[in-house]
């Protein structure tokens, strides 16, 4: 393990912390806010860490040929709905931080579609989806996720190995652009992660 990424790294919390507690690695967080990336370069100063970069980036746009043994991702996962029926002191979240779709679900999808094109070949995604957990089996039944359990806190966390992301693209890929009202980007030709071949993907 040498490259990690934090994706919607936000006050960039995960990134510090990942840095922190291993040195040798190189780790990137990214978000789409600068207001959150003023934060986390900040959060980065104060604590000391060297070995963090932080980039401004819609999901993984800005990462053309970029590669990650490890990416991990906390990101927007609450449904429309329940973004319209929080309390008033969460007018104070930025609303891209919150809202992802009818179902919890619009970002995720397209992490899920892209992530392969960023990992290395035996490269693991660890993504937060929280309550949107059985939205997400529901819709992709196939895809095999491992479901972390913890003993207090947050459920909904799971793990996604690349070559299983790689082997379930199509579907993804279909899933994300009906929810951009496009076309499934299944024909684009990415680098291949290194050590590895392009493993049919896309």
């Amino acid at each position: 393990m040498r490259r990690a990424l934090d994706l919607c790294t936000g006050s960039g919390c995960i990134a510090i912390a990942m840095a922190h507690y291993n040195p040798d690695w190189h780790v990137d967080g990214v978000d789409l806010s600068p207001e959150a990336l003023s934060l986390a370069k900040e959060n980065e100063r104060r604590l000391g860490v060297r070995n963090v970069r932080f980039l401004e980036s819609d999901l993984f746009s800005s990462l053309q040929g970029e590669h990650y043994d490890l990416i991990v991702s906390n990101p927007p996962y609450v449904t429309n709905a329940e973004t319209d029926a929080l309390p008033r002191e969460y007018s104070y979240e930025p609303e891209m931080g919150l809202r992802a779709g009818n179902d919890g679900l619009d970002l995720v999808l397209r992490i899920l579609r892209d992530a392969p094109l960023h990992l290395s070949e035996d490269g693991l995604l660890v993504c937060e989806v929280g309550e949107a957990e059985r939205a997400l089996s529901a819709l992709l039944p196939e895809l095999p996720l491992m479901w972390v359990e913890f003993k207090v806190g947050q459920m909904g966390v799971f793990v996604a190995e690349r070559h299983d992301l790689v082997t379930h693209n199509r579907r993804i890929a279909a899933l994300a652009a009906e929810r951009q009202g496009g076309v499934a980007a299944g024909a684009a030709a990415p680098a291949p992660a290194p050590a590895s071949g392009p493993d049919g993907l896309f």
